[in-house]
């Protein structure tokens, strides 16, 4: 456990407000825009919106491999206190993993602290946990990733998956690879029985998009990211948006509620745009 407690990372994601009766087309995003700022090192967390000077810092909205500045960014944010990221361990219905070192590569994911409020992000966390427990136990072979709750203090402190090394964004948008039309076609049946199979246990995933969609060693596609998954006919407060991952500027359906149209309509406006 000692690595991750003293392991950094930032991710920065970009944000806009756009004036009451302004139109989209006619608005300046560039100078608009807004940094929204999660931080962690180990197991403590800081979030804050940055102006949109600080782009120069991290040109890039995403993880960021650029840890240089992390001392000079904690004073711009604000900490967030332990009991409202990280849910109790407290339920025989989780699996609990214990990262090994040198074991097998996994990928351990923490909570997501941008424009949660309050107990918002542990109550994710913990409902992302148990919808991964559903699908062990109704296990389909591209949503496989799932390897239990890393526990801290009887608390729930990430989700541990395993590793993958491309997504289909980086096929999508900056590889020169070579990905096959044969591959494509593979790719998103194997996304889209993944979907229907979270529709059969009364699931809707409701963010399919390019970054959520990665590739295993032998190549089939593996759905990732539960966080905007919820019960169809539900509302969801995060996700519904049927082609967000193009950009502010697209026009895409906006879900309120947990939809398997949602699904069905992201899945083809990715394959509109990989034929």
């Amino acid at each position: 456990m000692e690595p991750i407690r003293s392991t950094r990372f930032i991710t920065i994601r970009s944000t806009y407000t756009i004036p009451a009766g302004q139109e989209v087309q006619n608005y300046n995003w560039k100078e608009s825009v807004r940094l929204s700022v999660e931080a962690f090192e180990g197991f403590t967390g800081w979030t804050g919106d940055l102006s949109g000077s600080y782009r120069t810092w991290w040109p890039h909205d995403g993880d960021q491999e650029d840890l240089s500045r992390f001392d000079q960014l904690i004073p711009l944010l604000q900490q967030v206190p332990r009991e409202q990221i990280y849910p109790p361990f407290s339920t025989p219905d989780l699996t609990r993993f214990d990262p090994t070192p040198g074991g097998e590569k996994i990928f351990l994911k923490a909570p997501r602290l941008i424009h949660c409020r309050d107990d918002e992000v542990a109550r994710r966390l913990l409902g992302e946990a148990k919808i991964w427990e559903m699908i062990l136990r109704n296990p389909h072979r591209n949503l496989s990733s799932y390897l239990g709750c890393v526990v801290d203090k009887g608390q729930i402190v990430r989700l541990a998956f395993k590793a993958y090394n491309k997504s289909l964004s980086h096929y999508y948008r900056e590889s020169t690879e070579v990905f096959s039309t044969q591959q494509r076609i593979d790719c998103m049946n194997q996304v889209e029985a993944a979907a229907t199979h979270l529709h059969s246990l009364g699931y809707a995933h409701n963010d399919i998009s390019p970054r959520n969609i990665m590739f295993d060693d032998d190549g089939h596609a593996i759905l990732i990211d539960m966080d905007c998954c919820a019960p169809l006919g539900s509302p969801i407060q995060k996700g519904g948006l049927t082609t967000g991952w193009k950009g502010p500027m697209t026009e895409g359906q906006k879900f309120s509620t947990s939809s398997a149209e949602c699904d069905k309509l992201a899945i083809q406006g990715i394959r509109d745009c990989l034929f």
